[in-house]
Formats: C-alpha cells, sequence, structure tokens
C-alpha cells in the first residue's frame, strides 16, 4: 500500500509539473537549442533588447532605480555595496533571492536575471574567503592547486546565487608598469593559459559562467592601462591571443569580456575582426560577449569614432558584441528599428544569451537556500585552503643564510614599514573600501604568533628606525607599493611620499586609508637606515609586480616576495621566516634591475646586435622562474625521444632528488627553443613545469608532456603550421639556469 501511495504521489506530482509548463520551452527534458529557438519565437523585439542590456548600481540607487526587465544585473552583494545594508552571506542571498524574483515577475517568459560580479582571487562580494592575488597564484607554479581555489571560490559564489564572473585575467604583462600587472599570471604565454584554464575549468564545471578578460592586449606604451596596442598582428597571435583561445577551447569559457582599447585603431568591442573572425568563426567560440564596463560609450567619448553612444552601439553589436555592461542609454531598440541593426542580428546574440541561461538550469532553479550561505562561505576548509595557497606562493630572492630564522636564539624582533600591521591583499578585493573579514592575519600578527613565548617582536612606526634598532638581534621591513587599477606607476622604486592624489579609489583599493598615511614616510631611506645599523635586515615584499631593490639588496640578509598572499597571508610569512615551511614558489616574470630595462621578458626573439646597456648586462636582476629554497636539489637521468611523429606528445622524464637535509618543492622547468624558422622564433619558450615535493633524501621521476600544438608556429603567411626540423629541449631551474640539454627532430 505504501509503494502505491508514493506513485500515485508522484504521478500527481508529474501531472501538476506538467500542467504547469504551458510551453516547449519550459520543459526541462527538451534539448536546449530547442528550448532556445521556442522561447526566441515568443519573445517582443523589445524583450530581446532587454537580455542584451545590464545594469549596475550602486546601493543607495539599487531599490528605487533598478529596472527588472533587464535581463543581467551586477548582483547586490557585489563591491558596490557601501555598508548601508547587511552583507553577511544570508543576508546576500536573500537581496539576491528578492532581486530575482522581481526579475522573474517583471518578465512575461518568466526569464530569470543572470547575477554576475567579480571573483578574481576570491567571491568579490561582502567578506567572502579572499585567496592570495592571481600574480601570487602564478608564483606557485601549482595549477591543481589552482584549480581546487577555484572550486572553493565558485562554492562560495553559487552559495549566493552569483552565476557569472568577469574572471580570470589572462592579459599577459611585459611591462611592470602596468598597474593592474597584479592581476595577471605573468610574462609568460603557457603559464597565463595554464592557470587560466585551471580557474575556467574549475568555476565553470561548478555552474558558474567565467568571462576571461580583458580581450585583448588590455595596456599599450607606457605600461599605460587600457592604451591603444601597437603590437603586430604576428605578435597578437603568437603571445596575447594564445591564453584566450585555450581558456575556450581547452577550458569551456561560456563568456568573453571586450577591453576598451583599440587593436589596429579599432576599438575592440566593435572589432569584428577579434569577436566574429577569430573568436566566433575561427575558434568557434558559441558563448556570448560582453564589453568591458562602459567600453561601447567610450567608442564616441573616447575612440571619437562614432558621434553619438547609439552609433557606437550600433557599430559594436553589428561587429560582434552581444551584451552592453553597464547600459547607459536605451537606444537598441529604435537602432533596430530604423534598420541600423538587423533582428538576425539582435536574435544570434540573444540565442547565445539564453542559452546559457537554459544550460545553467535558471529556469528549474533560480534561487539559492538563504540559510546554508553562512556555513559556505569562509568555512574552515576554505580558509585553511587560503592558507595553503599563500604558504604556496612564498618566494625567496636572497638568503645569505639568516633564513630560516633559530627561534631558540632570537630574543627581540624590530618590525617596520607601511606593510607590517596591514592586510595587503591586492585590488578587487571585498566591497568598497576594502576587504574587512574577521580573522584574518597580517606580516606582525603572524609574526608575533609564531615567536609567542620565545622573542619580543616590536612594531615600530615612522621614519626613525632608531632605537628599537639597538636592543634587537633581527630587523625586518614590510614596504608597500600603491599599484592597481587606475594606478600604473612611472618608478619602481619604493614610493617616499603620499601619492594617493593621482588615483582613483572609486572601484578598489589594493590597501587602506592608514596605509596611504603611512607611506608619508621615505622607504628607500628605511632601508638604507637600517643596513647602517650593522644588524641583520630581512626584506618581506607584498606587491605585484616588479620593486626596483638593486640599490640596497647587496646589503640585506633576504629578500622574501610574499606577493599579496591573501586573508592568511600572515601566518604563511611567518612559517616560511621561522622553517616552519620551506619557500618553493618562482617568479612568472623576469625581475629588472632597474625600470629603463623594462619591459622585459625572457622569451625574446633573435637580435641583429646585442642586448645590453651602457649600464648594465641587460639581464635581469632574478630570472623568470627564479625561486631559492631552504634544501637542494640534484637531476640527472633526463630521457626523451629523438624523434617525434606528427600529432604526438613529447615526453620527457627526469629524477630529481632532495639533496638536503628539510623537505621542500622544486619547480621541474622545461624550455624549448626552435633551430632553424622560416620566421623569427622566440630563443627560448617554457612548454612544460611540474611543482614536485620531496623529502631529505627522496627521490622522484617526474614526467612532463609537451603537446604537438607547442611545436607550432605561424609561418611568413600567417599559416599555423609546424615546420619539420629539429628542436632543442632544455631542462632548467629557471630560465637561465640550464640543467640539461637535448635535441628532438618533430616531424
Amino acid at each position: 500500500m505504501k509503494k502505491i501511495v508514493l506513485t500515485i504521489a508522484a504521478l500527481v506530482a508529474l501531472y501538476l509539473s506538467a500542467d504547469a509548463r504551458k510551453y516547449p520551452y519550459q520543459d526541462p527534458k527538451l534539448p536546449v537549442d530547442q528550448r532556445v529557438e521556442d522561447l526566441l519565437n515568443r519573445m517582443s523585439l523589445e524583450e530581446k533588447v532587454n537580455q542584451m542590456s545590464a545594469q549596475l548600481l550602486f546601493m543607495d540607487q539599487f531599490f528605487e532605480e533598478r529596472d527588472y526587465t533587464k535581463g543581467h544585473i551586477r548582483n547586490i552583494g557585489h563591491f558596490l555595496w557601501d555598508g548601508n545594508i547587511p552583507n553577511d552571506p544570508a543576508s546576500a542571498a536573500k537581496h539576491i533571492n528578492e532581486d530575482t524574483k522581481r526579475s522573474i515577475e517583471a518578465s512575461r517568459w518568466g526569464i530569470p536575471v543572470l547575477q554576475h560580479g567579480e571573483a578574481l582571487h576570491g567571491a568579490q562580494w561582502g567578506d567572502a574567503t579572499c585567496f592570495p592575488q592571481s600574480i601570487s597564484m602564478a608564483a606557485t607554479f601549482d595549477t591543481d592547486l589552482y584549480y581546487q581555489v577555484g572550486l572553493a571560490v565558485a562554492e562560495e559564489l553559487r552559495a549566493v546565487g552569483v552565476r557569472q564572473v568577469y574572471a580570470p585575467v589572462v592579459n599577459i604583462s611585459r611591462d611592470q608598469r602596468w598597474g593592474r600587472a597584479q592581476e595577471s599570471y605573468g610574462e609568460d604565454v603557457l603559464l597565463n593559459s595554464a592557470f587560466g584554464v585551471a580557474y575556467v575549468k574549475a568555476l565553470e564545471g561548478s555552474g558558474v559562467i567565467s568571462t576571461p578578460k580583458h580581450f585583448v592586449d588590455n595596456y599599450g606604451e607606457g605600461g599605460h592601462d587600457s592604451y591603444p596596442s601597437v603590437t603586430s598582428w604576428r605578435v597578437l597571435r603568437e603571445v596575447y591571443l594564445e591564453p584566450f583561445r585555450a581558456c575556450f577551447q581547452e577550458g569551456g569559457a561560456r563568456s568573453v569580456m571586450s577591453s576598451y582599447n583599440s587593436i589596429d585603431g579599432i576599438p575592440v568591442s566593435a572589432n569584428g575582426k577579434l569577436l566574429n573572425d577569430i573568436l566566433k568563426n575561427e575558434w568557434g567560440f558559441d558563448g556570448y560577449v560582453v564589453c568591458d564596463y562602459g567600453a561601447v560609450s567610450l567608442i564616441n567619448e573616447g575612440h571619437y569614432m562614432a558621434e553619438t553612444h547609439e552609433d557606437a552601439l550600433a557599430m559594436s553589436v553589428n561587429n560582434g558584441l552581444d551584451l552592453e555592461l553597464m547600459t547607459t542609454h536605451d537606444g537598441l531598440l529604435d537602432l533596430v528599428k530604423s534598420g541600423k541593426i538587423s533582428e538576425e542580428a539582435i536574435n544570434e546574440s540573444v540565442r547565445r544569451i539564453l542559452k546559457i541561461k537554459f544550460e545553467l538550469g535558471l529556469f528549474e532553479e533560480p534561487y539559492v537556500n538563504e540559510k546554508k550561505a553562512d556555513d559556505i562561505v569562509r568555512c574552515d576548509e576554505h580558509r585553511a585552503l587560503a592558507e595553503e595557497a599563500a604558504r604556496k606562493c612564498m618566494t625567496l630572492l636572497k638568503n645569505d643564510g639568516i633564513l630560516p630564522l633559530d627561534v631558540n636564539k632570537i630574543k627581540k624582533i624590530g618590525i617596520y614599514g607601511p606593510g607590517a600591521d596591514q592586510l595587503c591583499l591586492g585590488d578587487y578585493s571585498g566591497g568598497r573600501g576594502g576587504w574587512r573579514g574577521e580573522g584574518a592575519v597580517n606580516a606582525f600578527e603572524g609574526i608575533q604568533k609564531a615567536f609567542e613565548g620565545k622573542a619580543e617582536v616590536v612594531l615600530s612606526k615612522g621614519q626613525d628606525v632608531n632605537p628599537l634598532a639597538e636592543s634587537c638581534d633581527v630587523l625586518m621591513f614590510f614596504p608597500a607599493i600603491m599599484e592597481d587599477e587606475g594606478s600604473d606607476r612611472s618608478s619602481f622604486k619604493l614610493p617616499s611620499q603620499h601619492v594617493s592624489q593621482n588615483r582613483d579609489d572609486s572601484n578598489n583599493q589594493i590597501i587602506d586609508e592608514q596605509v596611504l598615511l603611512n607611506l608619508a614616510v621615505d622607504q628607500e631611506q628605511m632601508v638604507r637606515d637600517l643596513i647602517a645599523t650593522g644588524k641583520p635586515v630581512v626584506v618581506v615584499l607584498q606587491n605585484g609586480s616588479v620593486i626596483e631593490i638593486t640599490d640596497w639588496v647587496d646589503g640585506v640578509a633576504a629578500v622574501l616576495e610574499a606577493w599579496y598572499p591573501g586573508e592568511q597571508g600572515g601566518t604563511a610569512i611567518a612559517d616560511v621566516l621561522t622553517g616552519k615551511y620551506n619557500p618553493g614558489g618562482r617568479l612568472p616574470f623576469s625581475w629588472v634591475k632597474c625600470i629603463g630595462q623594462n619591459p622585459m621578458y625572457y622569451s625574446i626573439k633573435p637580435s641583429g646586435r646585442n642586448y645590453s646597456y651602457v649600464e648594465n648586462d641587460g639581464k635581469p636582476l632574478y630570472p623568470f622562474g627564479y625561486g631559492l629554497s631552504y634544501t637542494t636539489f640534484e637531476y640527472s637521468n633526463m630521457q626523451m625521444p629523438e624523434k617525434l611523429d606528427k600529432d604526438n606528445a613529447l615526453k620527457v622524464t627526469v629524477t630529481v632528488k632532495n639533496t638536503g637535509k628539510v623537505a621542500g618543492d622544486e619547480v621541474v622547468q622545461l624550455y624549448m627553443h626552435d633551430e632553424i624558422a622560416s620566421v623569427g622564433r622566440p630563443l627560448k619558450e617554457l612548454v612544460a613545469f611540474k611543482r614536485v615535493t620531496l623529502n631529505p633524501g627522496e627521490s622522484k621521476t617526474v614526467e612532463l608532456e609537451v603537446p604537438y600544438r607547442s611545436f607550432h608556429m605561424y609561418d611568413k603567411d600567417m599559416n599555423f603550421v609546424v615546420e619539420e626540423g629539429w628542436f632543442e629541449v632544455w631542462l632548467g631551474k629557471d630560465a637561465e639556469n640550464v640543467i640539461d640539454t637535448r635535441r628532438v627532430y618533430v616531424k
């Protein structure tokens, strides 16, 4: 009888469910394409153009000015939050659910809104878990770890109902003056591609739309953000487009953000060669293109290529843009009616947008469980993962033997510098005014805890390094710099004055106002004064791009690059300084001696003359892939075939042994050079890498695989081909330190 009752109940539920579904698009059993076409055919032109529009509102505007017919919204819990409403996870989920409900009710067909936001190094709404910045994660050379970080970020996004984010940033950074270099994965094509794909796979596999940005080549001469690109189409193909292609074809990204700048004189948001010919037709991208916020308006207001916003919008839609972010004008409908945009162009864009909404299951499950959000966001597991990631990004640049510090011999430590007691997280962290989560650990707090009951740790404020220094066994300096969106740099030296007057803090900020005030100190002079005391000085850098350290690096005992290590960075810094953790990070960019060498990157092409300057040899202070350890490693028995057949991957093995006394991580790096080519090719290119952990005396055989695609090149006619011939392959500890070399003939 019980089975009969359950069966009847199930049948009734099915009947009621089927009865409620009046139209084919409402049937989740039908193929997505069929549902899309059914809904598209029912929609009015106005309803279609609303799906191509989005809104960005600050909290004091949100409830009064929100147009619920718009298909996309910067979610109410995002960094636009200003503290006037509760923004804990449960509250954010509640507000987003309410916004979604009102949006569905405002739609004749019950079309759900797509709540979007940012997630560069954490779900950027409220105080979700703040992981290390992108450049920090690149320094780990560990894509498996990054994938796990991506899964955690996606879980915190979905917990409150955010289903699309504008991440990752896969703009290759070869000019460290660019203030957004920290958002990238550094200078290398493979590193950017591998980390971009890892993050995209984690997001997309968890039901969050990833939007790689900024498509493409997002800075120009002088390191200026969004300046017009003067990069040739060859270099665009070889370098700057490749990470995007990988994110779409290998990672499965279903959206992309076009950049503010122009390529070959054409703004990217209206660049048919990029958006239609390459992205959609050549690469087969079937997602949708969004423009960076306000980029369409800039076509007429910034690039001066259209008389009105409506003309700029027509140019963009006709050349491949599918969705305008931050709609400032409602001219799209009139443009179709006037014939400046065809309705079929509208239909094509709306197909792409609706397809993703159906794939996400938003029509069936548009809401989230508000009560579960608090249990997911910043849970113990995610905070532990943030701490692990912070440890793995730590990169040791110099060590005269003072590190790790002997906790049994040190009785007093002097802590200096504006970055010591601040959470230096990097940009795109938290809400307006910065991330404010509880339980985070800055460097000073981490060191205090590590030496609790063993040594006195004293924080010194201001310019004067004495008299504290005289009574200390070790001195530590924690500088801070200004860099982020809107803050490009013309000097790599440590700032010595208040520099905020030339930057715009309305979007996000790297460090809070207290740090800005502290930057009034002359940091370069402070380092020199610390060195002059005769006490050992350890400098811990927290930054996302090059700092010019040449003038004082010889006088300090150690330099640790901690990057922007996330909310648990203070603990990770202390663990490395005390030897609880052995640093294994590596530089994701070449570290110049002075700003005059910039831009610099290791994979240069052959020169007609030489690479040096009058003042120096032209080489970096520290090469790409560089990083020290508290132990030593030995390589042996490199094995690889002498010939490689078409479409096969090259497999290389090598034995790595930890020859020191402590456990440690080594990053095995494989580089390659095409010996003879029909066009100029880089002198070396990273083609594979793997991070391995070894106990003292332990050996491992490491296998590296180079896909056949890596042997391709663009010939003189820009055909993507493999030219049969010899390739030199070598193992390196970094881009300059060669361990072993082989040759392979590729067919």
